[in-house]
């Protein structure tokens, strides 16, 4: 990974941990502004934080089918724009039990404000739940 700055790699260690199951629901939206944008293969879309703290419940519940795994971040690059704004990409790599690893590329956009880091923006850039059903590793 590249350098980062201290509070970003700081939010990424903790949204890393939160996608391992470390926290509460609520703690994971924690990392997220108020309401943020989300965007995915389905279009964009404004999100409160607390529905997605539903989502990601329910998103867990559903890959109970693929067996346990964890998911690492393997590359994180950051880029200023602007004062208070920094964008950032990212690759996961789920592992399976199983050996299977799926990769996934990710990018934010994030607020620096006088309350740290928030997320204000999500890309996602492959569908996870159709590449776990492509792969074979979630049936259903």
């Amino acid at each position: 990974m590249k350098r980062i700055s201290r509070d970003v790699g700081e939010l990424f260690r903790e949204y890393e941990g939160y996608a391992n199951g470390g926290g509460g629901e609520e703690e994971g939206s924690r990392q997220f502004a108020e309401v943020f944008m989300a965007a995915d293969s389905e279009g964009g879309r404004v999100v409160p934080a607390a529905a997605l703290t539903k989502a990601v419940a329910v998103k867990r519940k559903m890959l109970e089918g693929a067996g346990k795994y964890r998911t690492k971040l393997v590359f994180l690059e950051e880029r200023p724009l602007g004062d208070r704004y920094v964008l950032v990409e990212t690759e996961w790599v789920m592992e399976f039990e199983t050996g299977e690893k799926v990769g996934l590329r990710s990018t934010f956009i994030l607020f620096r404000g006088e309350g740290g880091l928030k997320i204000v923006f999500y890309l996602a850039h492959q569908d996870l739940v159709g590449v776990l059903r492509e792969r074979g590793i979630l049936v259903g």
